[in-house]
């Protein structure tokens, strides 16, 4: 399992420049990723979020999110309005947030048989389903988190996310100030 400062390191190091590049900050008094922009009256801040519940057999790995909100104080978690890095994409980049998920799902080895032994039905079929292809396009809406088991998929996500970065940038300047 990718420890989480793994994640955060590799996400300063990719995405800090773009940040940088559009008038954000990074919040120097934290390890993890995290930036900052003020706006007229408030900020607008984004972080890097790996799951409080990554996959406890090792098997299909853990997943992150990127947050943009609005609030009055400079720190991951404000309250406020916000947006999450996807909803932030048009259909064309979604499909290549897809193609990255898809190729780090098809990365999976076979799942471990010693799980099987300790779960039901319904939960055996929610584990399994970790490890299909997503089919379907994603939509405007739909709530993704970039996946990952070992460095390579990170690579892979900070690759593509850095490319994405400009437009995201953008966008969040039009909704959030």
């Amino acid at each position: 399992m990718v420890p989480d400062r793994v994640v955060h390191r590799k996400a300063l190091a990719a995405l800090g420049p773009g940040f940088a590049a559009d008038g954000f900050e990074r919040r120097a008094a934290s390890a993890a990723a995290v930036w900052q922009r003020p706006t007229v009256q408030e900020f607008v801040v984004a972080w890097v979020q790996p799951t409080r519940s990554p996959d406890a057999s090792g098997w299909y790995g853990s997943r992150f999110i990127i947050e943009f909100r609005r609030g009055a104080q400079p720190r991951a978690g404000v309250f406020g309005p916000g947006f999450r890095f996807c909803q932030l994409l048009d259909d064309e980049e979604r499909e290549r947030v897809r193609d990255v998920q898809n190729a780090v799902i098809s990365r999976l080895p076979p799942p471990p048989a010693r799980v099987f032994r300790t779960l039901d039905e319904r939960a055996r079929e929610a584990y399994l389903a970790q490890g299909r292809q997503v089919t379907a396009a994603y939509g405007p809406d739909h709530d993704i988190w970039f996946r990952y088991r070992d460095e390579r998929d990170l690579d892979a996500w900070f690759r593509l996310l850095r490319a994405l970065l400009p437009g995201v940038l953008g966008a969040a300047r039009l909704r959030l100030g």
